[in-house]
């Protein structure tokens, strides 16, 4: 059993989709294909019902994803201290922006934090700021750029450099709460950059670099 095999069968639990989750691995649908057939001959059992039309998990594959996401989670944060024994830093970044960030120049600073730290991946979600702001409470991102009116103070920390409250970037806090730590605003798409990919619509995660 290898460890890109279990990513393999979250991509496709996650999507149900063969297409969908090679897409997502960057990787063509017959290579997933044969890694996921091979693991289920490993293990003796179907994780998944095929069909022309749909794929579904079974009771089995259901019964597997709980310890395949454990298993993946503890080889990457494994991975992760390792490397940070040594300096380097490695992990996932998710950020959240709004359409119409427009005052600084956040593909320059993605830019250079990429530059610094190419062992972590960072994917980009767009949308309204009242849901990027659950979605950093929730701990579905990591960071966002948001707008809040004139009337709302910013909860968990306060403005730092901002030059506009239009766009405040809130980052997750350990009690669950936005904390504002700055603005990042830009005239571009942050997926516009080499490194910088958007997050599928069904998750903000992507597969950590291998």
């Amino acid at each position: 059993m290898e460890l890109q095999q279990l990513r393999y069968v979250l991509a496709v639990a996650d999507t149900m989709s063969f297409t969908r989750a090679a897409q997502r691995c960057f990787v063509v649908q017959s290579s997933l294909s044969h890694q996921v057939k091979a693991l289920e001959g490993e293990l003796g059992v179907r994780l998944f019902a095929r069909t022309s039309r749909r794929v579904e998990l079974t009771e089995a594959g259901a019964a597997f994803l709980p310890g395949a996401r454990a298993a993946l989670e503890s080889a990457d944060r494994a991975a992760q201290e390792a490397a940070a024994a040594t300096g380097e830093v490695r992990g996932q970044v998710t950020i959240g922006t709004i359409p119409t960030l427009t005052a600084v120049d956040l593909p320059g600073v993605l830019r250079r934090f990429c530059g610094r730290h190419p062992h972590v991946g960072v994917t980009s979600r767009t949308g309204n700021s009242d849901d990027l702001a659950a979605a950093v409470r929730a701990g579905e991102i990591d960071v966002a750029f948001l707008g809040l009116p004139d009337t709302t103070e910013p909860r968990g920390g306060s403005p730092g450099n901002a030059s506009s409250r239009s766009c405040p970037a809130t980052t997750g806090s350990p009690t669950g709460a936005a904390s504002t730590s700055g603005t990042w605003p830009t005239n571009r798409s942050p997926t516009s950059l080499p490194g910088v990919r958007a997050a599928p619509r069904a998750t903000t995660r992507s597969p950590p670099p291998t």
